[in-house]
């Protein structure tokens, strides 16, 4: 008897619990796709690191805004956990391991510079998630074999090959009497800055200009005197810089002061943003910039439209107007957003081929990448002028004429 109650009870028991647990809510796997991204929030970067973040956040907003990400017919949100790697390639490096083996991210977009994404990279390779990025133009990031790093701008050293090709048509022009016969190079030593300095030092000599020399400063110098001094022994018509922002304005501040006159100063960053032109008022006009991104270019996509419609979506969001790095920071994630669809699936393995052979217009230009990884993007010339950045080459885009040679600065 006592054996017959024993069973009955371990029967009420057993089928309790399964009662119990048919009850119980089921757990459902998460429809979110995390993003993961370190950038410089803080240190000599934070200026540029803030337009990543700000990029990367207005997206995740928009699309969750907008319904999220369908993959085979399921919705997911988006989610974008961002690190500040405080301007640090070692620290950034280990926060996208950290990403990868602790925040368990889908994907990754990039961080800003060239020298903190090519370490940052191989976090991609060695776990075999697609990383996406707009911060890093330098050929080392691409030239690895690496087959899940993916990049927004243009080749660093192709950098000032258009600015080249205008001297180089105006020098050759029968009916311009402002010819180039000189051109000086000026760079930090960032891998970045190195990669341009090459690039252009090639195209100069390829289109037939005379070379001055070439001359590098530490990255983050505040003193560019000596490098002036030369430059201004040496003469040259054009100054080609490549450096980060800080670099330009101390550049064009310190010609100022020691009365460096050229008939066409250059910069890699800077001209395209509204806060470098504000900061150097009418110092600023005539100096010319590149830049594969403006609002006023023809560019129109899904999600955020025309590039105009984007830029002002951006500064309505935030404060202030984009320049080329916040829109490379919203065409990476667009990218991924684009590649997803395309490959209806997660996976990473699937996604990465869908990037490889994404083609797609956006608020940001076509996306199209080389086979390196690096996107297929040329660099349009731009000028200021009464205070405001216009592209004047190449001539298909040019919304104004190359004011040509620069006064010097004491007729300014």
């Amino acid at each position: 008897m006592r054996k017959i109650v024993a069973v009955f009870v371990m029967f009420l028991v057993v089928g309790s619990v399964a009662l119990l647990s048919s009850c119980a809510p089921k757990q459902k796997t998460p429809s979110v796709i995390k993003f993961g991204a370190a950038v410089s929030l803080t240190g000599k970067y934070a200026r540029e690191g803030k337009f990543y973040k700000d990029g990367y956040l207005l997206w995740e907003k928009k699309v969750n805004d907008s319904g999220g990400i369908k993959v085979n017919g399921k919705s997911y949100k988006v989610k974008v956990i961002i690190y500040d790697d405080e301007s640090n390639p070692a620290k950034s490096q280990k926060l996208y391991e950290k990403l990868v083996t602790e925040d368990k991210v889908n994907f990754l977009v990039g961080p800003y510079s060239s020298g903190i994404t090519i370490p940052d990279s191989s976090i991609a390779e060695k776990y075999k998630i697609p990383m996406i990025e707009g911060g890093g133009a330098s050929g080392k990031i691409f030239s690895r074999g690496y087959k899940y790093i993916f990049g927004t701008l243009p080749a660093a050293g192709n950098y000032f090959k258009n600015t080249i090709e205008m001297l180089h048509m105006m020098t050759y022009s029968s009916n311009n009497s402002n010819k180039v016969t000189k051109v000086a190079i000026v760079h930090s030593d960032s891998a970045f800055d190195n990669a341009v300095a090459n690039g252009a030092a090639h195209w100069v000599k390829a289109f037939g200009l005379r070379l001055t020399g070439v001359q590098e400063y530490p990255s983050g110098s505040n003193d560019l005197s000596s490098i002036l001094t030369t430059i201004k022994k040496n003469n040259p018509d054009v100054i080609l810089v490549a450096g980060h922002t800080h670099d330009a304005l101390l550049f064009i501040r310190q010609a100022k002061e020691n009365k460096v006159n050229a008939k066409l100063m250059a910069f890699t960053v800077g001209v395209q943003a509204v806060d470098f032109r504000e900061a150097l008022g009418k110092d600023a006009d005539y100096m010319v910039g590149v830049t594969p991104w403006l609002p006023s270019m023809n560019f129109k996509g899904e999600v955020f439209g025309t590039a105009a419609e984007f830029a002002k979506t951006f500064k309505d969001a935030y404060g202030y107007s984009p320049d080329y790095h916040a829109a490379s920071a919203v065409a990476d994630a667009l990218t991924f957003q684009h590649a997803i669809a395309k490959a209806g699936s997660l996976d990473p393995k699937k996604v990465r081929d869908a990037i490889a052979s994404l083609d797609v217009q956006t608020m940001y230009g076509e996306i199209k990448f080389q086979a390196n990884g690096q996107i297929a993007k040329g660099q349009a010339v731009i000028q200021v002028q009464n205070g405001k950045a216009y592209p004047v080459f190449p001539k298909q885009i040019a919304q104004k004429k190359l004011l040509y040679p620069a006064p010097s600065w004491d007729k300014r």
